[in-house]
């Protein structure tokens, strides 16, 4: 197989595995250029970790596998904690045994395994498989990624040799897949679902805007200051985090996305798609929900929540060289307004009259002067806190 049709096929898998958002289809193109070599393989797996150049904010390890019998599955993964937890490589696997040899390659016959054999090697003999390799991918960085392929029938006698010439091109696959979900997941995780993807797709020009009708809820935790002065640095993050958890889940499940975090405070957009009620209302109920939880917890902070459904502008704003992709207008002025109110007003929220003609069991929370309004703004509250 030359050099230009290995490329095709690859090239063809990572556009799908981008387009699909999986590396799914990286596996299948591996497989086929291993298949155009005389190497036919039933089963591939890719154990994607950080020691190896993989990439994401949450996860440090994900093990795509593919196999004839059982289809694509990439469900394993392992948390950064838990990763740091098991202190190492894993010992007691073929990747374990590369990273202890040093060699580039790990091959066993499964038709003739001794007793001791390592637990997958076993399980694959088990279920059909008759001989296994494991190798190392050269990545660019000095970066290593493991690879291996099991089939059902022998592979040739000169595997290597046939796999020395097809993983600089697979290398490079694996490289490319890395760095574009690796993007990906960036994107999303600092930026947002929706908004991440939509910068990646190339709204990421500085000035580049457009209108948006959506609600606008701000958050911020109420007893913060007096807490993290008298709490550790570390621990003051780790409340946070488990507070923005809270908050982040009970909006996302209502259609919300968090778009920024303001130091002890987050701002959530709701875009209007549907009807505006249905925005309104979820804007509430994530309110009452999250701030519901917050209490019930051992967090020893409250939050409190700003909303106003309106239209504001999104996009790229900044300078030449730091772009923020965010959303300005009075719309969300007034957002945050709302949300700075309900401490002296003693409140868990507070929405504007655009939200409670969506949600009539809202209460009137009185008309107040709020910076940069020229007139009163009638506010409104949670039914709940009345009394």
């Amino acid at each position: 197989m030359d050099a230009s049709a290995i490329a095709t096929v690859l090239l063809k898998s990572l556009a799908e595995a981008d387009s699909q958002t999986t590396f799914g289809p990286l596996l299948l193109g591996i497989r086929e250029v291993c298949r155009q070599s005389g190497i036919v393989v039933d089963r591939l797996q890719l154990p994607m970790t950080r020691r190896t150049g993989f990439r994401h904010p949450t996860l440090a390890a994900v093990v795509a596998t593919w196999c004839d019998d059982q289809g694509f599955d990439e469900s394993f993964v392992l948390s950064h904690d838990a990763l740091d937890d098991r202190g190492g490589p894993p010992r007691a696997t073929p990747y374990g045994a590369l990273f202890e040899s040093g060699e580039r390659f790990f091959r066993r016959d499964l038709r003739a395994l001794p007793a001791d054999s390592l637990p997958l090697l076993v399980e694959l003999q088990q279920r059909g498989y008759v001989d296994y390799c494991a190798m190392w991918l050269e990545l660019p960085g000095e970066q290593r990624q493991a690879l291996s392929v099991a089939s059902r029938a022998p592979f040739p006698v000169d595997l290597q040799a046939r796999l020395l010439a097809l993983l600089p091109s697979i290398s490079l696959a694996v490289y490319g897949a890395y760095r574009t979900s690796q993007a990906r997941r960036l994107a999303q995780a600092y930026i947002g679902p929706e908004s991440g993807l939509r910068v990646l797709a190339g709204d990421m020009r500085r000035g580049s805007t457009h209108h948006l009708t959506a609600g606008i809820l701000f958050c911020d935790i109420r007893g913060f200051t007096a807490h993290s002065a008298k709490t550790s640095p570390e621990q003051v993050v780790e409340m946070v985090n488990d507070l923005f958890t809270i908050v982040e889940a009970e909006a996302q499940g209502r259609g919300g996305e968090v778009l920024k975090f303001i130091g002890d405070a987050m701002l959530l957009v709701f875009p209007v798609t549907g009807a505006p009620g249905e925005v309104a209302r979820a804007m509430v109920e994530a309110s009452r929900a999250a701030s519901a939880r917050v209490s019930a917890s051992s967090l020893p902070v409250s939050v409190c929540f700003g909303g106003h459904l309106g239209d504001v502008i999104q996009g790229n704003i900044g300078t030449p060289e730091r772009v923020d992709f965010t959303i300005m207008g009075s719309a969300v002025n007034l957002a945050s307004r709302l949300e700075s109110l309900c401490r002296p007003l003693d409140r868990v929220a507070l929405f504007s009259a655009a939200v409670s003609e969506h949600v009539p069991e809202l209460v009137s929370a009185g008309a107040h002067a709020l910076k940069g309004f020229a007139e009163p703004i009638e506010v409104f509250g949670l039914a709940a806190e009345e009394g």
